[in-house]
């Protein structure tokens, strides 16, 4: 998980330099917003995995971040979307 996260990381700050110096990299801002999406729904239902029936209870935080997290697909466009934006990027 941390793997996952630390390379997501990454590659949205690399996004992110580019923007402020002066770049508008479209695709690359839905490739980031696409993987860190869906790793972070992928990195929430692997913790509530570990935690078993406790990550369904409110007293653990897990379970706010694991319906949090899920937003993050569908809020500022979809996986579809960032799909198609990226497809149209390369033509398709």
């Amino acid at each position: 998980m941390a793997t996952k996260i630390e390379a997501s990381k990454q590659f949205t700050y690399t996004v992110a330099w580019r923007f402020a110096n002066g770049e508008y990299p479209v695709r690359e801002i839905s490739m980031a917003k696409l993987l860190s999406a869906q790793m972070a729904c992928e990195v929430a239902d692997e913790c509530i995995q570990i935690h078993g029936g406790w990550g369904y209870m409110k007293e653990y935080e897990v379970e706010r971040h694991y319906r949090d997290v899920r937003l993050n697909r569908i809020g500022a466009g979809t996986d579809e979307i960032m799909l198609e934006v990226i497809g149209r990027s390369y033509g398709l």
